[in-house]
């Protein structure tokens, strides 16, 4: 079987795809637990209020506008 051009940048395309995503799935594993801190764990959950706030502000704002 011959292999074009484009079948083997294709291949080429999603090798690359599976090596990023098993670098990011590297992170967390047995090698490389993380270290979850108070400090850290309070950041996150700040951060994640924030986006949550955001969000309903958002929300409001289009509630709002739709009455008018």
């Amino acid at each position: 079987m011959r292999i074009t051009k484009e079948t083997l940048r294709k291949i080429i395309i999603q090798e690359m795809r599976n090596v990023r995503r098993q670098k990011s799935l590297q992170e967390g594993s047995a090698e490389r637990p993380i270290q979850v801190t108070p400090e850290l764990l309070n950041r996150i959950i700040r951060e994640e209020y924030a986006k949550h706030q955001k969000r309903q502000r958002i929300a409001e704002a289009r509630r709002r506008r739709s009455i008018r």
